[in-house]
């Protein structure tokens, strides 16, 4: 991609606090994105991406955010318009996990998921629209998961509501995409950040055990899919709507 390939484009980025959405946050303002980076309860991790942002010399913001109200997404939203003086680029990167056996979720875990995975984005990109469709163009970006594509034992939760992250994709770039806004998703596999390294350190052996699963064994680094990302929402790839984009080192492929 050239460099600068995003100049003087406004992004709303959700999840920026840490991992793939602080990843992606970063990405953009060095590809001379203006950013409004919306965190959850990590306000110091929030913190340090709107400070890197920054330092590429872009105009970078954001605040943190409950999204166990999922309807607080529409705020994210029209926080960022106000700031960014509108909007080119909204990435649904937000997300939170329940591993646990099927038959032990209880009713508070599952609305939370909902809210969190499913209904935040949902209310995100139908506020992204209203001000995207009125302009002709831009660009939604949501963050899924290879679990929304498979099963995974303990995972039925989080597979569920990722799973509807991927159909969204695909309704919204029907819909939309004759009001020139392109919808597409990013489907990483296993990618180390904080949580993820938090679940590994809690389950031993278990980081070893995904290993044989993936043909080139090993992890994704989070500034991996920030690359991916920044080419999905580029002008040079404007013809792609619709599509969900796997990389995942070969895990779907077995």
């Amino acid at each position: 991609m050239p460099e600068r390939s995003l100049e003087g484009q406004r992004a709303i980025v959700t999840g920026g606090s840490s991992g793939i959405g602080a990843a992606i946050a970063l990405k953009f303002a060095d590809h001379g994105a203006s950013v409004w980076a919306a965190g959850g309860r990590d306000e110091a991790g929030l913190q340090r991406t709107i400070e890197a942002c920054a330092r590429s010399g872009v105009k970078a913001s954001g605040g943190c955010c409950d999204l166990s109200r999922a309807g607080r997404a529409a705020d994210i939203v029209r926080e960022g318009v106000e700031f960014l003086g509108g909007l080119d680029i909204l990435v649904n990167c937000a997300g939170t996990r329940c591993h646990k056996d099927f038959l032990e979720f209880t009713d508070d875990e599952v609305d939370l998921l909902f809210e969190v995975n499913a209904k935040a984005a949902f209310i995100a990109s139908r506020e992204a629209a209203r001000v995207m469709v009125p302009q002709g163009g831009g660009r939604i970006l949501m963050i899924g998961s290879i679990h929304g594509e498979i099963g995974m034992p303990g995972n039925a939760l989080y597979c569920t509501t990722k799973a509807s992250m991927h159909n969204l994709t695909r309704a919204l770039a029907v819909e939309l995409g004759p009001s020139g806004v392109r919808v597409n998703c990013l489907i990483p596999g296993t990618t180390l950040s904080g949580r993820v390294q938090k679940i590994h350190d809690a389950r031993p052996g278990y980081a070893e055990s995904k290993l044989p699963r993936i043909p080139v064994r090993r992890f994704a680094e989070a500034e991996e899919m920030a690359d991916l990302a920044a080419f999905m929402v580029s002008k040079e790839n404007d013809f792609m709507n619709g599509a969900l984009v796997t990389s995942d080192g070969g895990t779907t492929a077995m």
